[in-house]
């Protein structure tokens, strides 16, 4: 697909703009995108994933220089955390252990927060939804108290002593 500013060079940066629930999509040339305001970076040929997620997160992966520290290493797969920011996955589920302490910003960063909340199985997982939906409605007990909604705040609180007493907690 060609350039659609220059119509002369390959397109090989896509953009696509939703303003006022319409999408429109651009085509365009390195060239041409590095003089849009549209595009605020742009990829260099041979950036990985990895790397633009370290670059965007403020994660170092350099290596410390000889003699001052060796890296620590996974017992298990040998990887070294410096291994696992730049490849984007850990080796093994030691890795987690070893390293913990240092994935929990980088994870918090990634994804808003240092606990899972995806899925729950359907069997046997009505203990874990209840206990999501317990510090869901007190994290909102939270935020109506602060917004001094305290007529709504005072059925979100009934709801809480009721999972409570159900389950026991």
């Amino acid at each position: 697909m060609l350039c659609e500013n220059c119509k002369q060079r390959e397109a090989n940066v896509h953009l696509s703009k939703t303003v006022n629930g319409q999408t429109h999509e651009l085509h365009l040339c390195e060239q041409c995108a590095k003089k849009t305001q549209e595009v605020n970076f742009v990829f260099h040929s041979g950036v990985s994933v990895p790397d633009f997620l370290q670059a965007l997160f403020g994660f170092s992966t350099a290596s410390a220089a000889p003699g001052i520290q060796q890296e620590e290493v996974c017992p298990r797969c040998g990887m070294t955390f410096s291994q696992i920011t730049r490849a984007g996955k850990l080796g093994c589920n030691t890795c987690y252990e070893k390293f913990g302490t240092e994935l929990q910003p980088l994870l918090r960063k990634v994804h808003g927060g240092g606990q899972h909340v995806g899925k729950v199985p359907k069997r046997r997982g009505s203990t874990v939804r209840e206990k999501l939906e317990l510090q869901k409605l007190k994290d909102k007990l939270q935020t109506l108290i602060q917004q001094e909604r305290f007529e709504e705040a005072v059925e979100v609180r009934d709801r809480i002593r009721e999972l409570e007493q159900k389950t026991g907690g």
